[in-house]
């Protein structure tokens, strides 16, 4: 990561990452990145770390102590609704794998609780969106599990054509979502929001063919990877409606 100016600065009490991130000009992300091991929603106060500002602020003439969050409460509880609701996400998403791979008994019942999880990501937009453009972002990520489920059943069947198709079709549906999230949020920028949808659908198909050839430790470490770049998803999406809404989180 490039970085102008480098920043040491020490946690206080109040702060979190999303508030330092506005005042930087950066994103939880890249702070994240800079400070492995970092617990974002148990910041120890006195602990130093690095923070990178982004290109706008640099030019500033900046304090040395940000203003303080005035209300974290509200922040920590859409950071962690829309983290938890896409943990669960991919989380019933490999049951569901592991079920299709071994043609277990339970693929009825793990696919159904897989799509209850559509509506709980939806009804967190719900909160700050129309009933309309909720119900969009849920019927889409619901083709989305749909179309992922026929493809790990055709890769397990060896149905070559079918899962070319359906893998069309699987990014076809992640352009879809990418255009309706920024068409709503001016800072959910439609290249980013791509990149990681396609992130997440390729991760995922490393998963799921690992999964199926039995190489247990690949298909483990890309689970792991699929966990991560969906937590930062989450976060991206959490901080983009922050930065559109800030009245709601004060």
């Amino acid at each position: 990561m490039n970085c102008l100016q480098k920043v040491q600065y020490t946690i206080r009490r109040g702060d979190n990452l999303y508030q330092l991130s506005r005042y930087f000009q950066t994103t939880v992300q890249e702070i994240l990145a800079l400070n492995p091991g970092i617990d974002p929603y148990n910041l120890q106060i006195g602990r130093s770390i690095i923070i990178c500002p982004g290109e706008q602020f640099v030019s500033q003439a900046f304090p040395s102590d940000p203003p303080a969050c005035p209300n974290t409460s509200m922040q920590f509880n859409l950071l962690g609704d829309m983290r938890e609701a896409w943990i669960q996400h991919i989380y019933w998403t490999r049951l569901l794998l592991i079920s299709i791979a071994n043609r277990l008994a339970d693929q009825g019942a793990t696919t159904a609780r897989l799509l209850e999880n559509p509506a709980d990501i939806a009804a967190i937009f719900a909160n700050f969106y129309s009933p309309a453009t909720a119900g969009t972002i849920e019927q889409l990520l619901t083709e989305h599990l749909t179309i992922g489920s026929d493809l790990i059943t055709a890769l397990r069947d060896d149905q070559t054509a079918e899962a070319e198709a359906l893998t069309r079709r699987w990014y076809q549906n992640a352009d879809q979502l990418a255009e309706a999230l920024s068409s709503i949020n001016p800072f959910y920028n439609i290249d980013e929001v791509q990149r990681m949808l396609y992130d997440h659908l390729d991760l995922t198909t490393q998963e799921v063919e690992a999964r199926l050839a039995n190489d247990f430790e690949v298909d483990i470490a890309a689970f792991n990877r699929v966990e991560q770049e969906a937590l930062s998803m989450a976060d991206y999406f959490s901080s983009g409606i922050m930065r559109q809404f800030p009245q709601q989180f004060m």
